[in-house]
């Protein structure tokens, strides 16, 4: 029994930390993709206020800041930096918002008996909070009744 006790808790161990991983690749993606047009868009808005404001009238000038911001605005690193930071960014916010799964996988897979025991059940009880609240909406107020 106790063989079986043991395989219970560590498969809900590691179906919570996979879920829990899934859910922050995925928000990671969405901050990746938020992240390089955000940086993208910095970067052009000061391109092109760098090339509009000329500090005199040459002609010279004015089309070497032209050439200098279409080679900003041309740069393929400045994309795939804003998406690096976007998928840090949404990968740990997304770790942080789920700390408490985290926290009873982990107790799950790693402890033994009734530690073990106690994060299988502590992740069974918060699953069905979620699922009550998120799910059927349980305990939350529609914005239409206020």
């Amino acid at each position: 029994m106790a063989m079986i006790a043991n395989i219970v808790c560590k498969t809900a161990g590691v179906a919570g930390m996979s879920a829990v991983l899934y859910d922050a690749y995925a928000s990671a993606k969405h901050h990746s993709a938020a992240g390089a047009s955000n940086i993208s868009a910095d970067v052009y808005q000061s391109a092109v206020a760098a090339k509009r404001s000329n500090a005199s009238e040459s002609h010279i000038t004015g089309k070497m800041q032209k050439k200098i911001a279409d080679m900003r605005m041309q740069n393929p690193i400045i994309p795939m930096v804003g998406k690096t930071k976007g998928f840090i960014e949404g990968f740990i916010g997304s770790l942080g918002d789920n700390i408490i799964p985290i926290s009873f996988s982990a107790l799950a897979l790693a402890a033994k008996g009734f530690m073990q025991k106690a994060g299988a059940w502590g992740l069974a009880v918060y699953a069905a909070y979620q699922v009550a609240k998120e799910g059927f909406g349980l305990g939350k107020s529609s914005p239409v009744d206020e």
